[in-house]
């Protein structure tokens, strides 16, 4: 079985960086922030897989490095 985190681990991630749950498309979340494009997340029993975890842990990185 895959590794997952729980979403309120990812929603802080988030929040933390200015963006907003701004929709639930099932499975999705859809988190906002001016300025950028839309984030979709899949989201499975209140769990998120480490994939997409580590995908936007990366471009969070990405995003800070540039600043």
């Amino acid at each position: 079985m895959a590794e997952e985190v729980a979403f309120s681990e990812v929603l802080m991630l988030f929040e933390s960086r200015g963006w907003k749950l701004q929709k639930i498309w099932e499975p999705y979340r859809v988190f906002m922030k001016p300025g950028e494009l839309p984030f979709l997340i899949p989201v499975h029993g209140q769990k998120v897989d480490i994939e997409y975890v580590n995908k936007i842990k990366a471009f969070f990185r990405e995003r800070e490095k540039g600043q």
